[in-house]
């Protein structure tokens, strides 16, 4: 990294980048029965817009990954981010829930080529000293959408309608695409013709996927979105059984878990860097794996079940930070390829956790999807372990 170029700046716009992409990623959740009462369709025709999002997103990341690793993150980061604000606004515009849910998908897959940028530019920009601290910085923008971004989409929507959110959301990421042109350095890009694109990309990917430790690295994503997150989508469901709350209340509780996520992003930056990426990444795992566990069993104290959840995500977020900051050194030359790949296993164990739990939630009840869930968590814990390690040349 050269010492001329400043890094505040170029954190900043990888912060907002992430916090627009979470924001839209979150906003759609309260917006669902608002926009199935204006289309005539049901609360789950409706919930597949995240669907949309979701399989544009997973998809077109195995493609733009190592697209970016040959042509350089800020072209694409700059193009992705203009496609997201144009296809947001244009969702405003919807008049056609089939409309609507194209341009999720368009949405999706602009987000799929901006977002992997910011974290293989950490990799590239950021020295390795102070890589754990800045992908804390980063991450902790998702829990900023949430706690911030939705709420505020929220209050937006109630007032001018569920279009002005889309609105709102599109010209606040052509702020962001403005911010990029300005401060997100100029990289080496190479020319490639259409004829050796395709061979390319595949060979970056097979570079990857073939990597022992980068492989593994994937699968302990996948495992730990399965647990952590598969978990999450039926947490609203245990909060009503369990202490009979409110849509309200369980709209609070999810504010109390961005302010989980948001501490332990920002706290396990600085521990990855301070205590080591794996060891940081390993213990709060184990610590999280535990706490899924355990977490059916508070169903008699509101109290302790919210401390429990506090820790959850506080754990989750030391989780993420510290193992993006160990991935993104994993395969130094291909680190587009390889956050790319991550977003998509990130995307495919969410889906899967979610489907899996949803299964054995209505046969066996909340205390196997705990159980479930922490032994997903732990065998992350044992690939990462074993399988993931990186070589101290600090790249």
């Amino acid at each position: 990294m050269e010492e001329k170029i400043n890094i505040k700046p170029i954190v900043f716009v990888l912060f907002m980048t992430i916090f627009i992409i979470g924001a839209d990623t979150f906003i759609i959740s309260p917006l669902v029965p608002t926009i199935s009462k204006y289309f005539n369709v049901n609360n789950s025709e409706a919930g597949l817009l995240v669907t949309a999002y979701s399989i544009g997103y997973a998809i077109f990341a195995f493609i733009f990954g190592p697209i970016s690793d040959k042509i350089g993150r800020r072209f694409l980061l700059i193009v992705g981010l203009i496609c997201f604000s144009v296809f947001g606004i244009l969702c405003g515009f919807a008049n056609n829930f089939k409309v609507l849910f194209l341009l999720r998908i368009l949405s999706g897959i602009s987000a799929s080529a901006a977002a992997p940028q910011v974290w293989a530019s950490i990799g590239d920009l950021i020295p390795f000293e102070k890589r754990g601290r800045v992908m804390g910085i980063v991450s902790a923008a998702l829990a900023v959408s949430q706690l911030l971004g939705v709420p505020i989409g929220a209050f937006i929507a109630s007032a001018g309608g569920w279009k002005s959110s889309f609105f709102a959301l599109g010209i606040t990421s052509i702020i962001v695409v403005l911010l990029s042109i300005l401060y997100f350095p100029k990289t080496k890009t190479k020319t490639i013709n259409g004829s050796a694109m395709s061979s390319q990309l595949l060979t970056s990917l097979k570079s990857v996927l073939l990597n022992k430790h980068a492989l593994s690295g994937l699968f302990v994503t996948l495992f730990l979105m399965f647990g952590s997150f598969g978990m999450y989508s039926f947490l609203g469901v245990w909060l009503s059984d369990s202490f009979k709350l409110t849509v309200n209340a369980i709209g609070s509780v999810i504010i109390f878990v961005g302010i989980g996520n948001l501490i332990g992003n920002l706290t396990g930056g600085f521990l990855a860097d301070a205590f080591g990426k794996k060891k940081v990444a390993i213990v709060s795992m184990c610590s999280l794996s535990i706490l899924l566990i355990i977490l059916p069993y508070t169903s008699h104290n509101f109290i302790l079940a919210m401390g429990c959840i506090l820790l959850w995500f506080i754990s989750a977020g030391i989780s993420l930070s510290s193992l993006n900051s160990l991935l993104v050194g994993l395969v130094p030359s291909l680190r587009g390829t390889m956050m790319s790949l991550n977003s998509s296993f990130m995307y495919i164990g969410t889906t899967i956790g979610v489907a899996f739990n949803a299964i054995i939630l209505n046969d066996l009840g909340f205390h196997s999807v705990g159980l479930s869930s922490g032994i997903s968590v732990l065998i992350s814990v044992i690939l990462i372990s074993i399988l993931v390690s990186l070589k101290k040349d600090k790249v």
